[in-house]
C-alpha cells in the first residue's frame, strides 16, 4: 500500500465509520495519542469536520469514540485469549460481532446496553482484557500501530455490532458500579416494567430486570415467575420461556457467587 492509497483510505474510512453513526476523531500518525485538543471529547460524525481534520494531515490514524456517543463498547483482548476462553467456558460463547486485529490481539465491538453505562476498565473483567466504554476510544483499521503493524478488520468479523450476552453485561455493570449495582434511576425501572421491551433488547432487558430483583433478595423462583409473566405481556414479541429461564438462571448463579464473595 503506497502513501496515496493510505491517504485516501484513512479519510474514506473515517467518513464511512461516521456514516454508520460512529463518532470518530484523529490520532497522530502511527500513534494512539489524540491529534485534537480534547481527544475523544472532540469525536464527531459530522462529515465536514472529519474532512477538515484529514485534509490537514492525511496520515492521521482513525479513532472511534466508544460509549453512548457511538452506541458501542469494546473488549480489548491483549495477548489474553486464554482468559477469554475461561470466561466463555464458564458463561457461554460471545456472539459473532465486528472485530479488528491489533498488534497484540483484537478488539471486539458490542452494542451499548440501554440504561446501564459501560465504563472503561483495565484487566478488571479478566487479566489482559480491557474495556472501552463511555469516555474511551479505540483505534480503527487501517491505522498504523506504533510498532509499525497495521490494524485490520478480522476475516471473521460480522457485518453488524452484536448485543453483548447478559452474563457479560452483568459482570461489566456490576464491576463498574463498585458495589454490584448499576446506577439506573427508579423512574427507568418503572418505565421498563410498565412499557416493556422491543425485539432486539429483550435479552438485555430481562437480564437487567433479573439482576435488579435478585440483588434486592427476591427469591429466584419468584423472580423467574415474575419475568415470565412480564415477558409474556410486555415484550414484543415475547422470548421463548426457555430463554427467559436460561437468562434468569445465569444471573441467579452470578448473584449467588457474588454473595459468597466470588466473582460478581
Amino acid at each position: 500500500m503506497n502513501d496515496t492509497d493510505t491517504t485516501n483510505i484513512m479519510i474514506n474510512t473515517a467518513l464511512a465509520l461516521a456514516g454508520r453513526g460512529l463518532a470518530v476523531f484523529p490520532c497522530l500518525p502511527r500513534d494512539k495519542r489524540p491529534a485534537t485538543p480534547h481527544g475523544c471529547k472532540d469525536a464527531t460524525a459530522d462529515q465536514d469536520i472529519i474532512k477538515q481534520w484529514w485534509r490537514r494531515e492525511p496520515n492521521y490514524n482513525v479513532a472511534i469514540a466508544t460509549g453512548a456517543i457511538s452506541g458501542v463498547f469494546t473488549l480489548d483482548i491483549d495477548n489474553a485469549e486464554h482468559e477469554l476462553a475461561k470466561l466463555e467456558r464458564d458463561h457461554g460463547e460471545l456472539p459473532p460481532t465486528v472485530e479488528t486485529i491489533t498488534a497484540r490481539g483484537r478488539h471486539l465491538y458490542f452494542k451499548m446496553p440501554t440504561g446501564a453505562p459501560v465504563r472503561n476498565s483495565a484487566s478488571k473483567l479478566a487479566p489482559g482484557i480491557d474495556v472501552r466504554g463511555d469516555g474511551g476510544y479505540t483505534i480503527a483499521p487501517p491505522s498504523v500501530h506504533p510498532s509499525g503493524r497495521r490494524y485490520c478488520w478480522s476475516v471473521d468479523s460480522a457485518s453488524a455490532f452484536a448485543e453483548a450476552p447478559p452474563w457479560l453485561l452483568d459482570r461489566l455493570c456490576a464491576r463498574n458500579g463498585g458495589n454490584g449495582h448499576t446506577t439506573v434511576p427508579p423512574s427507568e425501572w418503572r418505565e421498563m416494567a410498565a412499557g416493556g421491551i422491543a425485539e432486539g433488547q429483550r435479552d438485555d432487558g430481562i437480564a437487567r430486570m433479573a439482576g435488579m430483583l435478585l440483588r434486592r433478595c427476591v427469591d429466584p423462583v419468584v423472580t423467574l415467575e415474575l419475568l415470565q409473566a412480564w415477558n409474556a405481556t410486555r415484550c414484543a414479541p415475547p422470548l421463548p420461556e426457555k430463554d427467559v429461564f436460561r437468562i434468569v438462571n445465569s444471573i441467579a448463579g452470578m448473584e449467588l457467587r457474588r454473595r459468597q464473595g466470588g466473582a460478581p
